[in-house]
């Protein structure tokens, strides 16, 4: 006795939409339960929590910002820290490959924690070397610290002020565990730390101790040569 294909359909299609609708429930749930746990985490430290915020990010390229398309700033906590602006967020964006039946599209999420600077720098950024990036020499600046160029590929747009924020006690401090297979950038006023994948609310503590460490690093005269730079001309 064979099965009567069109006497399950009105079965499978209840399943089916039992399914994406579980699906979406599920999702709100987990939804909820993550903006819960950023709004204590925001409440506890005396900071403040949004969902999004679109001018968060915008006008900068470096880092995993100025990619793809849909790019939005999401779970952000901020709030002051050491003296500081600092704030915690989700940096989302998609690329679309491909046409037709063969157009993808693939969604990035990255954890990025900053820190407000006491006066803007010029760009610089480091992110962990690699294979690909060593082969081409994309514009990577070497130092006198062979374990520290196999370790990191650094860029910037000033090479002087590249070379005095990076001197050898930061690069000892580089070289430390706890920012393997992290990134740092400075740009539009502000120093970042950046990983693949969503919010990590443990994360956040001990990024910005980092990141105050590092521009506690930043010696005396790079800030004043950059307050002279910002210095409104007389007249």
């Amino acid at each position: 006795m064979g099965f009567d294909v069109q006497a399950l359909m009105p079965v499978l299609f209840f399943l089916l939409v039992a399914g994406v609708i579980g699906a979406m429930v599920l999702s709100v749930v987990a939804t909820r339960k993550r903006r819960r746990l950023l709004q204590e985490w925001a409440a506890r430290h005396g900071w403040n929590y949004a969902d999004r915020d679109t001018g968060l990010t915008r006008g900068l390229s470096g880092g995993p910002f100025g990619r793809g398309h849909s790019r939005n700033a999401n779970e952000i906590v901020s709030g002051g820290y050491s003296g500081q602006h600092a704030a915690s967020f989700r940096y989302t964006y998609k690329v679309t490959t491909g046409s037709g039946k063969n157009r993808r599209t693939s969604t990035y999420h990255h954890h990025v924690v900053s820190i407000v600077l006491p006066v803007p720098l010029p760009t610089m950024e480091l992110r962990p070397e690699n294979l690909g990036r060593r082969i081409f020499n994309w514009g990577d600046v070497d130092f006198e610290h062979a374990a520290f160029n196999d370790a990191w590929h650094v860029t910037g747009e000033h090479p002087k002020t590249l070379s005095d924020v990076i001197h050898p006690r930061t690069m000892e401090r580089l070289m430390h565990p706890d920012l393997q297979g992290k990134n740092l950038l400075i740009e539009d006023g502000r120093i970042f730390w950046w990983r693949s994948g969503s919010t990590d609310l443990d994360a956040i503590d001990a990024a910005l101790r980092t990141l105050t460490e590092l521009v506690a690093l930043v010696p005396g005269f790079v800030w004043d040569d950059a307050r002279a730079r910002h210095r409104p001309l007389p007249g």
